[in-house]
């Protein structure tokens, strides 16, 4: 077995695999296959990282895969891959692994996906077609850890290369030009200078990638520990087949940002707040607009736009601006636009001092958290009055009633002391009867 010629590859590097992808490999192995985990995951655990997913490479054929586990689906099976269910020991719960058959890809139609694969018994084979050598790297207990594109090196000299010809990997699939660079960011390494002008070469390549598929990569990277890295983005070409306006995006201004306010990883969730800080100041004809086009979800879009529009102007610092402002844009993003505020002051680019140095931000920040702490009202179900409080004093349904609570609630951002069911009724009934 091509097994046996690997074992000594590198014996002394030790991953603690979990139980359930201990026991996958075992059921393979006990089968009379080859199984090792694969990729990411190999990555990650070498260099201190938790993995995010673990995935299982093995000589055995679908059928022969799914033959040794009780339950599987067939979730790519074309292409090999069928995903192994498990269930978890201490917590009852259901987890799902991808075992893939060795495979070689056959031609790429369309810069992204092979015409056909085949299936292969040799696990080398099978990592030569892999994207980059810190991800062609396999691992079980028995053989230990097989590298033979260079993966190790590249980790510890914290390099992004590709596996063989870069010309060929780009060609190949386009999705890895941007890849790379995500990589990179995510890692804390730099791309190899041959990989990288291979990227400036095969930029163009991205027209045949999906705009979605462009988004979570570049998501990734906006959100990673390096996120002023992006500017790669545009010093290798690949900015104008990202989205249309994306060469608008001042892409130096945002890593200058990013390297002042000393960005850290973010999770998924607050995304937002990195593409509102990518788009404030960049000549751009609608915020809305741009990160549609990137295919980003409603929420991200909406937030990401106001802030963007938010942070460009001065904060007032009058409590019922204040008030007006978190009734306008919400309290979440008023914190988050009050944490962006205070990153930007704290180190005061130039182009923000122009419009925003002024705003006493320290002081909106102690005064929201004042008003928060003393339950001040801003928003209308705060409000003490109903509308059905006010049909009962003989208000007929329709706009009326919410001109009325309007009314009233100006009174209350004015004077929250007023937000008192039986005063705000009285004072509505008494100036009716003035009308009268």
């Amino acid at each position: 077995m091509e097994e046996t010629r690997l074992r000594d590859c590198k014996t002394d590097i030790k991953i603690a695999l979990p139980e359930d992808v201990k026991f996958i490999i075992k059921k393979l192995r006990e089968s009379g296959h080859e199984a090792y985990a694969v990729g990411g995951c190999v990555r990650d655990s070498i260099i201190g990282r938790k993995p995010d997913d673990w995935d299982i490479t093995t000589d055995a054929l679908p059928g022969e895969i799914k033959s040794c586990f009780k339950r599987t689906v067939d979730t790519g099976i074309e292409h090999g891959t069928v995903t192994v269910i498990l269930k978890d020991r201490d917590k009852g719960s259901l987890s799902g692994y991808e075992v893939t058959t060795y495979r070689i890809d056959g031609e790429y139609k369309d810069g992204r996906h092979p015409k056909e694969v085949t299936f292969t018994p040799s696990l080398s084979e099978d990592l030569k077609r892999r994207d980059f050598t810190v991800n062609a790297m396999a691992y079980n207990e028995d053989t230990g850890l097989v590298d033979e594109f260079g993966g190790i090196e590249d980790l510890t000299h914290r390099i992004i290369r590709c596996v063989g010809d870069p010309d060929d990997r780009f060609n190949e699939d386009a999705l890895r030009i941007l890849r790379a660079v995500r990589f990179a960011a995510q890692l804390g390494f730099s791309v190899e200078a041959g990989t990288k002008e291979a990227i400036s070469r095969h930029s163009e390549n991205l027209r045949n990638v999906s705009k979605e598929r462009i988004q979570v990569e570049l998501t990734k990277l906006i959100c990673s520990d390096n996120p002023y890295r992006l500017s790669e983005i545009g010093e290798t070409g690949m900015g104008r087949y990202i989205c249309e306006g994306f060469e608008d995006i001042d892409l130096a201004r945002f890593a200058e940002l990013s390297v002042r306010l000393k960005l850290r990883a973010c999770g998924n969730e607050k995304k937002y707040l990195r593409y509102a800080l990518l788009l404030m100041g960049s000549e751009k004809k609608s915020s809305k607009a741009f990160l549609k086009s990137l295919k980003l979800d409603n929420d991200t879009v909406k937030k990401a736009s106001i802030l963007a529009e938010e942070l460009e102007k001065p904060l007032e610092g009058d409590r019922y601006l204040i008030k007006k402002t978190v009734q306008r844009i919400g309290r979440e993003l008023f914190y988050d636009l009050i944490e962006l505020k205070q990153g930007l002051h704290a180190n005061m680019p130039e182009f923000y001092r122009e419009s925003c140095g002024s705003e006493d931000i320290e002081r909106i920040s102690a005064l929201i958290k004042d008003i928060d702490t003393k339950n001040e009202p801003i928003f209308l179900k705060e409000l003490a009055v109903t509308g059905s409080d006010l049909m009962a004093c003989g208000v007929k349904a329709g706009p009326e009633i919410g001109l009325i609570l309007n009314s009233m609630m100006e009174e209350v951002l004015k004077r929250p002391e007023h937000n008192d069911r039986e005063y705000l009724l009285k004072s509505f009934c008494e100036e009716k009867e003035k009308q009268r």
